[in-house]
């Protein structure tokens, strides 16, 4: 057996999967440790019995809706390799726009920034802006245990975690004192009425308190600009991601608790509101 013949036969068993075709070749790439260029350009390369039993494992697996980052065990994000593990959410590409914008943001301030990120999950966010911005310090906070002990393990592996304070708290209760030049957050923001049309994969697998919230999606960021001013200099900014018809209600929040003016909505590709920045 070869690629190719591995390749049909996982195609044939997901027929029915929207995401197949980048599901198989990271599969292969996984198992064979090749990377994708590589199995799009040697097709005819043999496999051995025991990568295709292990192959077949797994495909199996997706059949059954596993999501492939839980098969792999990594997730890329913004130019790097993260580890994910069951019990946190998987990163999206979609949080790309968040860190791409903030660091667009932050990037050109000449003095040393503290920021704070609201629920770490993996670790994506305030590694991609440690990352990028040298002088920046994060402490980031979330009650999970299994996110504050991935996220510990990513920073690490990246070469951040002298810069990383991570934090066990439910939302600001153990930032007493704590002042930031910036928050970012990206927050459970999905609704009920949302939650019942995810795929399969997502609901059967990821965590839902890190998808899932009340008042319509909108809780946490109401929780966090009802409370944020305490633990903010006097300039600062503030980037949330938001769900795709969140932009208005939002900017709203920001309104009510008397932030001002200087909001930017930010779409994605699809043209779906997916960011919302104050500066």
């Amino acid at each position: 057996m070869n690629i190719k013949d591995i390749y049909t036969y996982s195609i044939n068993e997901l027929k029915d999967k929207e995401e197949k075709y980048i599901d198989t070749e990271l599969l292969l790439s996984y198992v064979l440790k090749k990377d994708r260029l590589f199995i799009k350009l040697n097709l005819d390369y043999p496999i051995v019995q025991e990568e295709e039993m292990t192959i077949k494992k797994y495909v199996k697996e997706l059949k059954n809706d596993k999501p492939i980052h839980y098969i792999t065990g990594i997730r890329d994000f913004y130019g790097e390799n993260y580890f994910v593990e069951k019990n946190v959410l998987i990163p999206r590409s979609d949080t790309e726009i968040l860190v791409d914008n903030a660091i667009n943001v932050l990037k050109n301030k000449n003095k040393k920034l503290k920021g704070l990120e609201i629920g770490i999950g993996s670790g994506i966010i305030s590694i991609s802006l440690l990352k990028h911005i040298e002088n920046l310090e994060m402490i980031a906070i979330d009650i999970n245990p299994y996110a504050l002990e991935l996220s510990k393990k990513n920073a690490e592996n990246l070469g951040v975690l002298d810069r990383l304070n991570i934090i066990k708290s439910n939302l600001f209760e153990n930032l007493i004192g704590e002042k930031f030049d910036f928050i970012i957050s990206n927050p459970p923001y999905i609704n009920e009425e949302d939650m019942n049309k995810l795929p399969n994969k997502v609901k059967k697998y990821e965590p839902e308190n890190a998808l899932y919230a009340d008042n319509d999606g909108i809780y946490f960021y109401d929780e966090i600009l009802k409370n944020a001013k305490l633990f903010l200099n006097e300039e600062f900014c503030i980037f949330f991601e938001i769900g795709y018809n969140q932009g208005e209600k939002i900017n709203y929040l920001f309104q009510k608790y008397e932030y001002g003016k200087k909001i930017d909505i930010i779409n994605d590709l699809q043209n779906n509101n997916r960011v919302i920045i104050y500066k």
